[in-house]
């Protein structure tokens, strides 16, 4: 009983239910969404010219606010410009994950039997591969674009939406109110598509917080490696990987602006992740 009560008590504390670092985490992330949306509209230099005079600059730099690369071209331009490839990545995944996953999750869920075992086999099939090397063999075929990392990333996450969808249906066809709308007379394609799916795709939304931060990461990892969005486009991960290479001149703002951050970019999405989820525990509690 007092574990069961734990999640409302987090909740209730504070006037709205979300505490100060949910919403700092939202202030946050809200401005990153603007620089990858408007980042056009600032004015910044051109995240692309080179300046060999102006090389690593240090931060607070005249004209040059977080400093300069190894390349003289301002830091604080081509973050702004690499919000942008981070955002278009995750937020295309996360919402095709949501869609398609969602949908095949909760149909298979409600059907359950032969349908179920046979769609879980392919998803446990597709989830048995390593995904980065999947990623990297793509991109050793067809070549490195945007469209390309969009679109493997997105058929990547397909089977992990899936699965959670599939396990949130199982649990949600249980309640009263899926059992009064089939009593109703309500069709199949109603009860799936329009009882159970909107309460299904209410928890992805919480798992695709969470999930956007993770595929930041690995789109920060890919560009790290040498195998994201080609130069001249900046990319976090290609912006990290740059000052790298700076470390042996004891420069390292260029890897620890980037590095900063995607760090609190991603804490930012887990605490929002982290808060929606429990205002979901007291939600479902309540119906």
């Amino acid at each position: 009983m007092a574990e069961s009560m734990r999640p409302v008590e987090a909740v209730s504390k504070g006037g709205d239910g979300y505490g100060v670092l949910f919403w700092a985490a939202a202030v946050w992330f809200a401005l990153v969404v603007v620089a990858a949306v408007a980042g056009d509209l600032f004015p910044l230099p051109d995240p692309d010219r080179i300046s060999p005079a102006d090389k690593y600059l240090p931060v607070l730099s005249e004209g040059h606010l977080l400093g300069t690369d190894q390349l003289g071209r301002d830091i604080l331009a081509r973050l702004v410009d690499g919000s942008r490839i981070s955002m278009i990545i995750s937020f295309v995944t996360v919402i095709v994950g949501i869609s398609v996953g969602g949908l095949l999750g909760t149909t298979v869920g409600y059907f359950g039997g032969k349908i179920e075992a046979a769609a879980m086999a392919v998803v446990n099939i597709a989830l048995s591969f390593p995904a980065l090397v999947v990623l990297l063999g793509v991109i050793a075929m067809v070549g490195q674009s945007l469209k390309v990392l969009t679109i493997v990333f997105s058929l990547l996450a397909i089977p992990a939406y899936t699965r959670f969808a599939r396990a949130s249906a199982i649990s949600l066809k249980q309640r009263e109110w899926v059992a009064a709308s089939q009593m109703m007379g309500a069709t199949t394609p109603r009860v799936v598509g329009l009882v159970l799916l909107p309460e299904v795709l209410i928890t992805l939304v919480t798992f695709g917080l969470l999930a956007l931060g993770g595929v930041i990461v690995a789109e920060g990892a890919i560009a790290f490696l040498g195998f994201g969005v080609p130069p001249p486009q900046a990319t976090w991960g290609g912006m990290i990987a740059d000052g790298n290479r700076a470390f042996a001149d004891d420069i390292v703002h260029v890897a620890l602006v980037p590095a900063t951050t995607m760090f609190f970019t991603i804490v930012s999405l887990n605490l929002l992740g982290d808060g929606l989820r429990r205002r979901l525990q007291v939600r479902e509690a309540q119906i």
